[in-house]
């Protein structure tokens, strides 16, 4: 077959080219460490290498949603412990005001101090977050979420609860509306609460009580009323008598399910109340005790007066401790559950590394040896290219 001269200077040429071609391009892959340089060098690779990228960006963001949520949690963790403490505190002082031998002038000092654990509660229910996000405010996070008013303390925030997505099936939400962890508390005893009539002349006191019997207890309402000095009924929310017995100092009245105790020495006329349990703010049950003890008590009955409105505090007191103990256990538990998802995200980043490495990363031992091959290649049809450029008729002449 006869080739002509311009064919083959082109074959030379072309040859050259590809090997050119292929050089550069195995150089390219030793710069970058990929072997996927275009879609067209691996088309099935190309597809697995984009899952699972895709896959690596939506794991690192579920490791972002998680730092994030570990953050707010423990700050979050911190201000209801912080919370406690300022409540045990109060209880402390509660009980020391109790105390037969305090005056007016030692239970308001003891008052002042409540004070100043009521401004600590408030200051930690309008916790920001290092973004100056109040963390109790629920979707209203720019607004500080409580402030005092003439009628008490008012929640300014909602009751939303973002949920931030910490893995392909799992999302935890960031915090708790101030609305579950400051507000709606269970007072009194957590299913009723006691208290004495302000008009009450003997100096008799009620305690918190207990339910005794759940299948009787209905939340009814019942009042306590003495006839004499030693004799009591039990009237009904509706004002009907429902018993009445010989008082006993100290000695248990059980009605509707539920067992108080009154000690000291009644009066005829008194009263004490017996009502289901009321949702109410923390910070109300602090104030309404800094109240009782800035207020001076000169007799017998004011005294008693003063001693159930601080067993009320008490008892109060404890239901919301026992309610941030139960935030803050919700909280580690929420915390316990990110740190095993943040286990399952770090194994599955390290699978996706593993086999986006196995997809995408160059065999250098490989690609350096046949580097070698192509520029021998290259080299071998540069110098036939020469070699054919200078063949001529001439030289066998």
């Amino acid at each position: 077959m006869r080739i002509s001269t311009s064919q083959l200077y082109a074959n030379g040429v072309n040859s050259m080219l590809s090997q050119q071609a292929k050089l550069s391009k195995t150089q390219l892959q030793v710069a970058t460490g990929q072997k996927i340089l275009t879609p067209s060098d691996d088309p099935v690779g190309s597809v697995r290498s984009l899952e699972l990228t895709r896959a690596k960006e939506k794991t690192e963001q579920y490791e972002r949603n998680g730092n994030l949520l570990d953050s707010r949690l423990r700050l979050e963790e911190s201000i209801v412990s912080n919370s406690v403490d300022v409540l045990q505190r109060v209880r402390e002082l509660s009980v020391q005001a109790n105390n037969a031998t305090q005056s007016n002038e030692s239970r308001q000092s003891i008052a002042f101090e409540l004070r100043q654990q009521l401004d600590n509660l408030l200051s930690y229910a309008n916790t920001k977050d290092s973004s100056g996000h109040f963390i109790f405010a629920g979707y209203q996070e720019g607004s500080s979420p409580f402030s005092k008013t003439a009628g008490g303390y008012v929640y300014n925030g909602d009751d939303g609860q973002r949920q931030l997505q910490v893995g392909p099936a799992r999302s935890l939400p960031d915090g708790d509306p101030g609305s579950e962890v400051f507000m709606n508390i269970l007072n009194g005893n957590g299913k009723f609460q006691t208290g004495s009539n302000p008009a009450n002349t003997g100096s008799a006191v009620i305690d918190a009580g207990s339910v005794t019997d759940l299948g009787q207890f209905n939340r009814e309402t019942f009042t306590v009323r003495f006839t004499s000095s030693s004799q009591y009924e039990v009237l009904n929310a509706g004002g009907a008598v429902v018993s009445s017995a010989a008082y006993q100092d100290g000695g248990d009245i059980s009605v509707g399910g539920m067992s108080v105790k009154i000690k000291g020495p009644a009066a005829a006329g008194d009263e004490f109340t017996i009502a289901p349990a009321q949702r109410q703010d923390l910070f109300s049950m602090v104030e309404a005790l800094a109240v009782s003890l800035e207020t001076p008590r000169n007799s017998n009955s004011g005294r008693a007066l003063q001693n159930s409105e601080i067993n009320t505090a008490i008892s109060n007191i404890d239901q919301a401790m026992d309610h941030l103990i139960n935030k803050q256990t919700g909280i580690g538990s929420r915390l316990q559950s990110l740190e095993r998802q943040t286990d399952i995200n770090a194994g599955a980043s390290l699978q996706i590394a593993e086999n986006l490495s196995l997809v995408n990363d160059l065999d250098y031992a490989e690609a350096i040896s046949r580097f070698s091959q192509q520029q021998a290649a290259l080299q071998a049809a540069q110098q036939a290219f020469s070699k054919v450029q200078g063949l001529s008729l001439f030289n066998y002449l």
